[in-house]
């Protein structure tokens, strides 16, 4: 018994001593980002565009929920480096809040629906979705490798146990989830994790029960490890300016100064594009574009899927989307035989399902055929932005 005790007695010691520290470290985490919250501009961080931290986090989304702030979700567009992009744009006079942004390009549906059902948002969390119709485009919306790349931990296990969302949302995710961390060969903990949620038999109840204080130690040091990287971003923000003076915003005006510096760009191609993008982008290779969406269906992408879905975890979590429909170059999307009937049928489909959810929706569709309001084939310019700043602000005045 002697020597029992005697091997014992440092291992035991030992998982006291570990335990000490994590939870140590837990606190110690918690006091310094209460400090740093009220000392640091988290504005910053909240403009910080595709970062991976702050996109993989489920904390943050917590402490920008509790200050306010706008979530703009949305792919490449919100990279777009122009003035009217909201990230440069707000706050201006009349607006009471700051925005952050989550999402990257090859991010969709899917990943939006973790960012909110993955962290301790806010009922009625201000959100603007940026929806875009090359989200449809195939038939399986999302490639593995690009979804795995994205994936986070935390947000995962965070939304599987959320109380709000309903167990058919849940499962819905689940088999997403197993679906393309099995194909990616990515993040096998998390796969079998989906895999035993979804089969109700005895032998998977029995593995749940097995394995459950494994997963339990693994989501609460996944949730010190968020902690840690987000408090690593906020000590390195600058300091809270005093006396920040926000500007007038004159719609007409601005409306009026994009107008007028559209005047100096020049367009000879047949796509109604700055010769420099057309250049750039198409000129060399614009054969192979042509009729490249010929056999699109929109409406038989899983992306309508998930689309649903993310509406459907809005409502579990009593957040009202304000959804924004991007238009295209229709000029170039005609060329790549993707007709305004087909596109005209998309737009409607996704409007109708958001209206029948109750949420509001911003279609920009109608624009496809205006000059420069995009900067590119796909990506809002400078008056597409500025339409959105725009109707941001009057949706959210109300």
């Amino acid at each position: 018994m002697k020597k029992i005790m005697n091997f014992l007695t440092p291992i035991v010691i030992s998982i006291v001593i570990v335990i000490t520290a994590i939870v140590t470290l837990n606190l110690f985490l918690d006091k310094k980002i209460e400090i740093l919250t009220k000392e640091k501009d988290i504005s910053v961080l909240g403009k910080k565009c595709f970062d991976v931290v702050k996109d993989k986090s489920s904390f943050d989304k917590k402490m920008f929920s509790d200050k306010d702030y706008l979530f703009l979700l949305g792919s490449s567009e919100l990279g777009i480096s122009v003035p009217q992009n909201p990230l440069d744009f707000y706050p201006f006079k009349g607006v009471d809040y700051n925005l952050t942004c989550f999402g990257r390009p090859f991010l969709q549906s899917l990943q939006h629906a973790t960012y909110l059902g993955g962290a301790d948002v806010n009922v009625n969390q201000k959100v603007v979705f940026m929806i875009s119709i090359q989200w449809f485009e195939q038939p399986n919306a999302i490639k593995s490798d690009y979804f795995a790349a994205n994936f986070s931990e935390v947000q995962f296990y965070e939304f599987l146990k959320n109380p709000k969302i309903s167990e058919e949302n849940k499962r819905y995710y689940a088999e997403r989830i197993y679906s393309f961390l099995t194909d990616s060969k990515k993040y096998q903990g998390e796969a079998y994790y989906a895999k035993l949620y979804l089969n109700p038999n005895i032998f998977s109840t029995v593995q749940k029960i097995a394995l459950k204080p494994y997963y339990e130690i693994k989501q609460y040091l996944l949730a010190i490890q968020d902690k840690a990287l987000i408090y690593k971003e906020l000590k390195a923000l600058p300091n809270k300016k005093n006396g920040q003076t926000l500007r007038d915003i004159n719609w007409d005006e601005e409306y009026a100064k994009i107008e007028k510096e559209n005047e100096k760009i020049v367009s000879t191609n047949q796509f109604n594009l700055e010769d420099k993008t057309y250049n750039i982008n198409l000129k060399d290779q614009i054969d192979k574009h042509k009729g490249e969406y010929k056999n699109v269906n929109f409406m038989n992408s899983k992306e309508m899927d998930d689309y649903r879905f993310f509406l459907s975890v809005c409502k579990d979590l009593d957040i009202k989307p304000y959804t924004v429909i991007q238009p295209v170059n229709g000029w170039y999307y005609d060329f790549a035989d993707l007709t305004k009937t087909q596109r005209d049928e998309w737009s409607e489909a996704v409007k109708k399902i958001a209206e029948d959810s109750n949420f509001e929706v911003l279609d920009l569709h109608g624009y496809d055929y205006k000059k420069y309001f995009l900067i590119d084939t796909q990506h809002l310019g400078k008056e597409g932005w500025l339409r959105v700043d725009e109707a941001i602000y009057k949706h959210f005045k109300k």
